[in-house]
């Protein structure tokens, strides 16, 4: 019993003085109007808070979108097939969109992350956003969430192209083109 109750303790302190990532509030979408990426404060794995899209590392950045932790090896392959690791690669960030789970669960998922992910270069570009799964696919006009999206967006938000699924030429040369 005074184990738990040591236990019940550390992670009520925990979720009293850590830093944790809020949830994110989307703004609402008109009907016909064009589609944008939505402004909002997100932090990093490396516990870095930034303002999207104007804070987006380059005018055109390139957000590898994902769901469900299963569909992290689509992405890696992505990122190789796109060299996102070489010192030429376009700017790119990680986006894992999950659903709010609350304060104290996402801290648990973001340290389960940070631990997932060693690299300093990889932490710096993941994201977390936490927000309605569907709310965010309605915002930036994404068919679901069963598969990922590659979309390039620039500092305004605007979304310039899209991409869904595995990895093919076409989509690779269609987010080339975007990134131009």
């Amino acid at each position: 019993m005074l184990i738990l109750l040591s236990i019940v303790t550390c992670l009520a302190l925990a979720f009293l003085f850590l830093k944790v990532p809020g949830n994110v509030n989307l703004p609402t979408t008109q009907a016909g109007s064009p589609l944008r990426f939505p402004t909002m404060q997100v932090k990093n794995l490396s516990d870095e808070t930034k303002a999207f899209p104007a804070d987006f590392p380059a005018e055109r950045t390139l957000l590898l979108i994902a769901f469900q932790r299963e569909q992290q090896d689509i992405l890696d392959a992505w990122s190789e097939r796109l060299n996102l690791r070489k010192p030429d690669a376009p700017a790119w960030l990680e986006l894992p969109v999950i659903d709010d789970p609350g304060a104290l669960l996402r801290w648990f998922v973001d340290v389960g992350m940070k631990n997932g992910i060693a690299d300093p270069f990889v932490r710096a570009r993941v994201f977390s956003v936490y927000t309605p799964r569907t709310e965010f696919i309605r915002h930036l006009g994404l068919p679901g969430t069963d598969q990922v999206h590659l979309v390039v967006v620039d500092r305004a938000g605007n979304i310039l192209c899209r991409v869904s699924g595995d990895w093919s030429a076409e989509k690779e040369k269609t987010l080339k083109e975007g990134l131009k």
